[in-house]
């Protein structure tokens, strides 16, 4: 196997303060899957009991439900604290080279981006019949409606992919870097923001759970590594054996 390329050092914006450091994978991956989790968690719940439950009450108490949590870390938390719930567990947050946080919107549109995708991809599958002959006109809209709105999300991963910071396009657009947190004295005292910070504990967790998996996934492979590194050497000396006893004979012979 082809020994893999070191990884290059991601660059370092021109003019970010050196108080800040980049947001590293993990944190990325953890706040993602903790805004996923908020986001669209009880909006799929949501929609198994609109399927599967004959009750007025509970779907609207379900949709209403799911559509206020979304709505929180979307719009409210955002707008008040500046960080969505991603941002507090994985201790990250969005700020511009002059070290100050990007507009209010910036926070907004990224978030859209899923829930457009979500709701792109319903638009498709429930008009994807009409793109048959006779098709209804309306149908047909919808669903390139639908096209469109799951364009951003395929759109947003290519920036981020080409990025070496994993700036998506509005961060792009906005100019903004997401970088490491470090609660400051105002955050740890009480109220709603040292509640919102104190979930950063469980994401330093599950952090570094994940180092340890790494460690130990390095550990195993460099001893296979080596056990393999012996079975040749094992094999090599063998085979020098095997061919210094063959020239014994051929000497004894002549």
């Amino acid at each position: 196997k082809k020994a893999k390329k070191a990884k290059k050092p991601k660059a370092r914006p021109k003019g970010l303060p050196s108080e800040f450091d980049i947001a590293p994978g993990t944190a990325r991956f953890i706040g993602s899957l903790s805004n996923f989790i908020v986001n669209y968690g009880l909006l799929i719940a949501a929609a198994f009991v609109v399927v599967f439950v004959n009750s007025t009450v509970a779907n609207s108490s379900a949709i209403l439900g799911a559509m206020a949590l979304y709505s929180l870390n979307v719009f409210v938390i955002p707008i008040r604290f500046g960080r969505n719930v991603g941002q507090f567990v994985s201790r990250t947050k969005f700020i511009n080279a002059s070290g100050n946080p990007p507009m209010k919107i910036h926070a907004v549109l990224n978030s859209m981006v899923g829930f457009s995708f979500l709701v792109g991809g319903s638009l498709i599958m429930f008009n994807m019949s009409e793109l048959g002959n006779n098709g209804d006109t309306n149908g047909i809209i919808w669903f390139g409606v639908g096209v469109l709105m799951c364009s951003l999300l395929i759109i947003d991963r290519q920036f981020r992919r080409s990025s070496d910071l994993g700036q998506g396009m509005f961060d792009r657009a906005f100019a903004a870097y997401l970088v490491k947190h470090s609660p400051t004295v105002s955050e740890a005292g009480a109220g709603w923001s040292a509640r919102l910070d104190s979930m950063g504990d469980w994401g330093d967790r599950f952090a570094q759970r994940q180092v340890a998996r790494e460690e130990k996934a390095a550990q195993k492979a460099a001893k296979k590594a080596a056990e393999a590194a012996e079975a040749a050497a094992a094999a090599a000396q063998e085979a020098d054996g095997q061919d210094d006893s063959s020239d014994e004979d051929s000497e004894s012979d002549d």
